[in-house]
């Protein structure tokens, strides 16, 4: 065979593989880098630690059940801890907004107007902390600042409103006390009288 007759189908063959490259390259700068937040699963967390504003909020596993700290003898919500895990567990963290620690009061992810939580494992090793602010612009969203770096990051998905303080947040309602059946009272009545010949 002759060497000339493969060399355009080769030539071809090359310029296509380069333009195929140069086109993925390039598509790969237009794309959000995704990074999971929390490298925990749930059943690994062994404490939980809200800060909002000067109120705190502490979560704690014993054994199988969770309780809030200060209010040992009540239930904790198990549908808000079931969202806590399913959403804040998961959320990931997509571009970088800011390095410029001077911004951070913009973006709500300062010591003052964020909403601050702290996830430990079962060993009650810090596996994750974090500072939360709100968007003001897209509530779908939240700026995210890992306490130990300046960058602000854009969240997936909102996880603000699943971090709460309040007591009254993560606890079932206490039992009402159960009123004694007594005796009912008798109650006089009144008899009206029609007038009488008509």
């Amino acid at each position: 065979m002759d060497l000339k007759q493969w060399r355009t189908p080769a030539v071809i063959l090359v310029l296509l593989a380069a333009i195929y490259l140069l086109t993925q390259l390039g598509q790969s700068r237009h794309t959000t880098s995704v990074d999971a937040v929390f490298d925990l699963e749930k059943d690994d967390v062994g404490r939980i630690v809200m800060v909002v504003d000067d109120d705190t909020a502490e979560l704690v596993r014993r054994d199988s059940l969770w309780v809030l700290a200060g209010y040992e003898d009540r239930e904790v919500r198990q549908w808000r801890l079931t969202s806590f895990f399913t959403n804040v567990l998961t959320v990931h963290r997509e571009s970088v907004i800011s390095d410029n620690p001077e911004k951070w009061p913009t973006y709500g992810v300062d010591s003052t107007a964020g909403r601050q939580v702290e996830v430990y494992n079962l060993a009650g090793d810090l596996a994750g902390n974090l500072v939360v602010g709100r968007s003001a612009s897209n509530y779908q969203t939240n700026y995210i600042r890992l306490a130990d770096e300046n960058a602000v990051y854009l969240t997936d998905k909102s996880i603000y409103h699943f971090l709460s303080a309040d007591s009254g947040y993560w606890l079932e309602p206490p039992p009402q006390p159960e009123e004694e059946a007594g005796e009912i009272e008798d109650l006089p009545v009144k008899v009206l009288q029609e007038p009488a010949g008509e």
